[in-house]
């Protein structure tokens, strides 16, 4: 079976280099236009980007690849199948977000998939046997300066619109934190960190349990009640509905 340290290995040797910086968008007559700043768009450069690099290790340890549309997770499943029966999946979510001084990820819905196992999920939750995020981190560039039809900017012209790209594998549980992310939407929010790097081996509240994805999935299940209970690592540890994870 995959597991996430034979894949993280596999990864970072096959885009070894990679800059995972881009120009713009290349049109049929070879001129190049920017991208916009948005995150939302260069999460879907940065999931194109990895999109063959996931299907090449998925190939060669046997397992499909299926795609999802933007509002169902994951980004990516990864299955394998033995005599036609399903024998392991993998959920893997591309998730980005800019260098700042309090850095955090929004890991997905809690009111979708983790209360009705079908809702906004491409299978059924119960079927994922892990999580998995990929990670990217960037730093903000500059915007293009705007052109008009007499200066139209051709490959090498335009410059990325972020740089100092940092990338990190972990498993969802390992990162989420206790709080929602993006303001008033129903994500779970991530730990928050100052250093990009940390988030490659920092440990959130849920690793002190033995079974640390459970204990996450129980917890922001019921988010509402638990938020209001439990506000630090140590409260976790406390609260006697999470003994049983120990």
């Amino acid at each position: 079976m995959l597991d996430i340290g034979t894949f993280t290995k596999e990864f970072f040797n096959r885009t070894k280099g990679w800059s995972w910086e881009i120009e713009g968008f290349l049109d049929t007559n070879g001129y190049v236009h920017p991208i916009d700043t948005d995150t939302k768009v260069i999460s879907t450069v940065f999931e194109r980007l990895c999109s063959p690099v996931v299907r090449t290790i998925a190939k060669q340890i046997g397992y499909s690849v299926d795609l999802s549309n933007q509002t169902t997770y994951p980004d990516f499943t990864l299955s394998r199948f033995d005599s036609g029966n399903l024998v392991h999946r993998i959920a893997l979510d591309v998730k980005t977000t800019y260098q700042s001084n309090s850095m955090v990820f929004t890991l997905g819905g809690y009111n979708s998939f983790l209360r009705n196992d079908t809702k906004n999920i491409l299978y059924s939750y119960s079927t994922y046997s892990a999580h998995w995020i990929i990670g990217f981190i960037y730093a903000q560039n500059p915007k293009f300066t705007e052109y008009d039809l007499d200066s139209m900017p051709k490959k090498g012209d335009i410059s990325c619109p972020y740089s100092n790209v940092t990338v990190f594998v972990r498993e969802k549980h390992a990162i989420a934190g206790l709080r929602a992310g993006s303001g008033n939407t129903k994500n779970i929010g991530s730990i928050k960190l100052s250093n990009p790097k940390e988030f490659a081996t920092a440990k959130g509240p849920f690793l002190q349990f033995s079974r640390a994805k459970d204990a996450c999935d129980a917890y922001w299940r019921k988010y509402e009640k638990y938020s209001a209970e439990i506000t630090s690592p140590d409260d976790l540890a406390k609260h006697p509905d999470f003994k049983i994870y120990r």
